[in-house]
Formats: C-alpha cells, sequence, structure tokens
C-alpha cells in the first residue's frame, strides 16, 4: 500500500499545480431547457448565477446557495430557450466578506434543432491515476477540445477510478483520485458540459458491488463519482437506469440516453452486470437484461438521421474491436437464444446494424482505429495523455484489421444535416512538436452519411488515404497509396525534433505500383523510436506517426 499512498499524493500535488484555484464550476446534464453547474468552493461561501443570451448582459439570476468547504452544489440554470448560445458567471461571497465577487464568463449550448450543425468531443483513457497517463499531456489535449467549441465532451471511462489494488483501497482514497481528476476538468468543462463513460478501471462493477458491501471499491467508486460529478439519469429528457441502488448510491447515472440536433446519443455501461468474477470472459460478461432492453427499445423507437453508441469497450475486457464484435453477447447469433434464454432479441452487434447506428465509440486500447463492420463503423478513441506516443499502437495494435494510427488526442465529430465527419486531432507535448506535425493537427479524418437516405457505403474516408504498415516496423515498411499521384509525390521521415532524416521520391519507385515496400535503413540507421512520416503531394500534405522498434 506504501506505493498506491504515495501515488496518491503526488498525483493530489500535480492537479493542483495544473488547476490551483479556490472555486470551481463544471458543467453537466445538458437538455432543451436547462443545464447543471456543479460548484465548488475551498471555504465555505454563497454563490448564485447570472446568465443572458446576450454576452455581458444578464437577465436571469439563481437564488442563493449556502456552500460547505470542499462539498459541490448542482445550480440548475432552467427556463432556457432550446437551440440557444448563454452566457453566464457566478456571483460568490466567501464566509465574512459583505460583497460579492465575479467569476470567469463562460458559455454553453441547449439542445440543437433538427437540421442544426454542431460539434462534440470524445476522449477516452486518461490513467492519471498511473504511470500510462502525463499530467503534463492531458491539459493539453482538453484545452484542444475546449477550442473546439464542442456543445459538450463525452468521456469513455479508465478517468476517476483505481482497481489495481481492489481489495486494499479505501473510501478516502477514492475521494482523493476523484477529486484530483476534478482539478484537470475545470479548466475547460466549465464551458464544454461533461458526459460520462463507465470504464473498467472506475472499479464500478456487480463483481466488486458484491464484496463485503457497503465497503468494497465498487460502492466508494459510486459514491465519490456522484459527489463530485453530475451525469445524466432519467429526467424527461434523458433515459436510462432508472433504479435506486442502496448505500447511498441511489441511481446509478451508468447509462442513458439523449437525442441532440439529428443524432441520437446512447451511452452503455460495460461493467456493472456481471458478477462471475472481476475480468469475466466469454458468455461470463454481459450488460445485463434490463440494460439490453432499454438499449433495444431506445435504438427501435428513435427516428434520429444518425445513431451513435458508447461503450467503454466491446465485451469489457478483451482487445480490437471487429476482431471480437461477432463473439459471444455481442455478436454470436447461433449461441445467443440458448445463452441468453428469454432475451428474445439479437446480438448487440446485430441489434445497432438492424436499427442503423452509424458508429460505435470505445475506448480501452489506447489507440486509434478506424475498422467497418456490416457498414456499422467501429472506431476506437486514442489516450488523450499518453506523452510516449506508442503505448496502445505497441501493445494492442496488433488486435485491429483497419486504420491503426498512434499518437496521442481526442476525436472532434461535426455533425450537419449531410454527414458526421470524425476527426482525430493530436495532442503533443511542446517538446515534440516540429514542423511536421503540431499538437491540435488532424491526423486523420472521414465522414459518415445517413444510412436511411442512401443504399451506397456511408463511410467515405478521405480521397488522398494512405497507410503504413507494419506498425511498429523494424526493417521494412510497406506503403499503401490511394487516389495519390506518384510522380510528384514525396516521403519524409523525420525525427519527433523535427530533422527531416530521409526524403523518399515515390516516382523512383513508381514501378512497384500503389503498394510500395521501402527499407528503413537504406542508407541511414534508424534507431528505435518515434518517428513522423509526412506524405505531400501537390498543393497537400498529411502525417502519421512511425514506431520503429
Amino acid at each position: 500500500m506504501k506505493t498506491v499512498l504515495l501515488s496518491f499524493v503526488l498525483f493530489v500535488s500535480s492537479s493542483i499545480a495544473v488547476s490551483a484555484q479556490n472555486n470551481s464550476e463544471m458543467l453537466g446534464r445538458p437538455t432543451d431547457s436547462s443545464v447543471t453547474l456543479n460548484v465548488m468552493f475551498d471555504s465555505p461561501a454563497d454563490v448564485y448565477v447570472e446568465y443572458g443570451t446576450v454576452k455581458g448582459n444578464y437577465t436571469c439570476t439563481t437564488t442563493v446557495t449556502g456552500t460547505v468547504a470542499g462539498t459541490p452544489v448542482e445550480i440548475k440554470l432552467s427556463g432556457l430557450q432550446p437551440n440557444t448560445r448563454y452566457y453566464y458567471r457566478s456571483r460568490y461571497r466567501k464566509s465574512g466578506a459583505t460583497t460579492y465577487s465575479t467569476g470567469a464568463m463562460h458559455t454553453f449550448f441547449t439542445q440543437r434543432k433538427k437540421g442544426s450543425t454542431f460539434c462534440f468531443t470524445i476522449e477516452a483513457d486518461p490513467h492519471p491515476y498511473d504511470k500510462k497517463g502525463s499530467w503534463g499531456l492531458w491539459p493539453i489535449c482538453l484545452n484542444n477540445q475546449l477550442k473546439d467549441s464542442a456543445d459538450f465532451m463525452l468521456d469513455l471511462g479508465d478517468t476517476f477510478g483505481d482497481d489495481h489494488y481492489p481489495t486494499t483501497i479505501t473510501s478516502e482514497q477514492m475521494k482523493k483520485l476523484h477529486l484530483s481528476v476534478r482539478n484537470f476538468f475545470d479548466d475547460v468543462c466549465h464551458s464544454m458540459p461533461l458526459l460520462f463513460c463507465m470504464g473498467n478501471h472506475e472499479g464500478e462493477s456487480g463483481y466488486y458491488l458484491l464484496q463485503t458491501p457497503p465497503e468494497n471499491l465498487a460502492v466508494y467508486g459510486s459514491l465519490w463519482r456522484k459527489f463530485y460529478f453530475s451525469n445524466p439519469y432519467p429526467d424527461g429528457f434523458y433515459t436510462g437506469n432508472n433504479n435506486e441502488e442502496a448505500f447511498g448510491i441511489g441511481k446509478p447515472q451508468n447509462y442513458y440516453a439523449w437525442e441532440w440536433g439529428d443524432a441520437l446519443f446512447v451511452v452503455v455501461d460495460a461493467y456493472r452486470y456481471y458478477t462471475s468474477s472481476a475480468k469475466p470472459r466469454g458468455w461470463d460478461w454481459t450488460i445485463g437484461k434490463e440494460q439490453y432492453d432499454w438499449l433495444k427499445q431506445t435504438l427501435e423507437t428513435s427516428s434520429a438521421k444518425y445513431k451513435f453508441v458508447f461503450t467503454h469497450h466491446v465485451l469489457g475486457e478483451t482487445r480490437g474491436g471487429v476482431g471480437v464484435a461477432m463473439l459471444n453477447e455481442w455478436g454470436d447469433a447461433a449461441k445467443f437464444e440458448a445463452n441468453r434464454p428469454g432475451w428474445g432479441g439479437l446480438p448487440i452487434h446485430q441489434l445497432m446494424v438492424k436499427n442503423n447506428v452509424n458508429v460505435f465509440f470505445q475506448g480501452h486500447d489506447h489507440v486509434y482505429a478506424y475498422e467497418t463492420l456490416d457498414n456499422l463503423v467501429y472506431q476506437t478513441t486514442p489516450m488523450p495523455s499518453d506523452s510516449t506516443y506508442i503505448i496502445g499502437i505497441r501493445d494492442n495494435g496488433a488486435a485491429f484489421t483497419g486504420k491503426v494510427i498512434g499518437g496521442s488526442g481526442h476525436l472532434r465529430v461535426n455533425v450537419s444535416p449531410d454527414s458526421v465527419k470524425v476527426d482525430y486531432v493530436s495532442a503533443l507535448l511542446p517538446k515534440d512538436e516540429s514542423d511536421s506535425l503540431r499538437n491540435g493537427q488532424v491526423v486523420f479524418s472521414y465522414s459518415v452519411k445517413n444510412k436511411t437516405a442512401s443504399a451506397v457505403s456511408s463511410v467515405k474516408a478521405n480521397p488522398d488515404e494512405w497507410s503504413i504498415y507494419p506498425n511498429p516496423a523494424s526493417e521494412e515498411i510497406h506503403l499503401s497509396l490511394n487516389n495519390i499521384q506518384e510522380n510528384n509525390a514525396v516521403l519524409s521521415i523525420n525525427a519527433m525534433d523535427g530533422r527531416c532524416i530521409r526524403r523518399i521520391a515515390l516516382n523512383d519507385i513508381l514501378p512497384q505500383g500503389n503498394n510500395l515496400s521501402i527499407n528503413l535503413n537504406d542508407g541511414v540507421n534508424l534507431s528505435a523510436g518515434l518517428y513522423a512520416l509526412s506524405l505531400s503531394h501537390g498543393n497537400s500534405i498529411s502525417h502519421k506517426l512511425l514506431i520503429v522498434k
């Protein structure tokens, strides 16, 4: 336990250095007519909120609420107009003060009307509590998302908890973890509501809930997550888990759905309903019949043009996307009825395909991976905090068959009436930027069309798509080109400090066609490490990361 306690102390110190402030404000639960502002002060205070539709002109105010030091309060800004941008600021008076101080002005958007264009962002697996996550890089990625002017952010888990020591961790340690993570979100979620999806490391599984209740990891995690963060629950705008759980948990706020503009958003909890073991395999893993029934009804009754489903990972604890999508409860149609008697439905993959889900988003594997199966996109989200830029592709890249890219960053999703565009936006520390690879740069993107509008394929990647494999590589890479004029294309291999190590004019090897083999050690000796590849042709340039082992 000494190691765990030390990591907590270091983490709290680091997070305070990132965001040292005496009051914190976070948005959650955006709807058509309200939003929830979660406010916390480091000493007793009175607080109210001013808000309006014109910057600097606050025509509405909330009542004054008293707060206790270190204890969040939820202030609901209600009576709002749909499809409208609002501006707000807090007014607060610390204990003993006679006048109110003024907080910074922030902003948010209410539910978009159908036919609107809007943006949201996705991140997954910041891992701030262990060696995978970089305390310096995650804030950079968070600020990249804030710059996107997103209507909200979805975090796909492995964010709040720590199940590495599940039988010895204490409630006080879990409190420190959740509070420390809040310090990071405070810096951006004042103007970008946070919506959370459970990861495996949150520890909120059905298995842990049964271990010596209420003194267990899952109960601690549920209580402190709800204490510090305002996740959706069924309220007439959101649907979801309406059950009241014991030990003060109440509604667990773990799965939910809502519509925004032309899109349906469905967040699924992959962990709360298995009980056989801490890491179930095969048919022991389940989302539970009640959540399955809700998912089925939600997909079948929605007429939204676009449908998105989010969970931490296919089958909870596996690796890969489409490679495991046809297994067990997720996709084994032949054995579904025998293993799920009385469910009267389809496996989850087939259920999504039947109901025209456009993209399934997941995390867990710490790498960007774009795959398709049965005209459904399986999109794996990169880490926002991997300062090595290789953890995911090194450890889990082989589990994928589609477009797999290393690095760190987030997904930016732009929804318009005509299509949905998904961008992989890079996050880099300043020391790792180069002329060819910058923080905030779009590494890869693709567009998805409305499935019901046309019988043709709904997924169209960038026309200048190119790929490299294997990655990681040792002696040779294969370059696959599509719609690129090779006679003016140049491939550059660059060190992460910006130095160009090698330039290859592709017309020199044109006889090989669109699939080119390149010897990495031809004229140079590439040591093991991370390199930035740049492909330029005409007025276009695009970039990828290559790991040399």
